[in-house]
């Protein structure tokens, strides 16, 4: 092995990956919090109930996925329009996680970038395995 296959691996090693939950309820909060606790890559959690929240939490963290509730409190467009937000920034990848039946809110989302739609209620244990795939990819 020469020294630049050596220093991507320990690069990749030594990686630390920020994961930004937004979410209002604080119980599904904490679910969310136990899957990517669950991943066997190391990750940084930021969490945030709001919009306004979000995104400071955003540019402070600048994650690497975010796991985003598009019904948040203030209107029901918030989620929509951040989503739009975080998809500017290529490098994050943004998974929306909701209840939410229109399926033309979420075809938005997915328009603007987001990854994948992940139903509540979920599986802590197959959400985990979604997300260390999602930080892998």
């Amino acid at each position: 092995m020469d020294t630049e296959d050596v220093s991507v691996s320990n690069r990749h090693r030594g990686r630390e990956y920020n994961v930004l939950i937004v979410e209002d309820e604080t119980g599904t909060r904490e679910l969310l919090k136990t899957a990517v606790n669950a991943v066997s890559l190391p990750c940084r959690i930021a969490e945030a109930a709001t919009s306004e929240a979000a995104l400071q939490a955003a540019r402070m963290a600048r994650p690497d996925l975010v796991l985003l509730d598009i019904v948040l409190p203030g209107s029901e467009t918030s989620g929509v329009l951040l989503c739009q937000q975080f998809c500017k920034d290529t490098r994050t990848k943004v998974v929306v996680v909701t209840g939410q039946a229109q399926d033309s809110v979420v075809a938005a989302c997915l328009s603007a970038g987001a990854v994948e739609r992940v139903s509540k209620p979920f599986s802590v244990s197959d959400l985990q395995g979604k997300i260390e795939a999602w930080l892998r990819g």
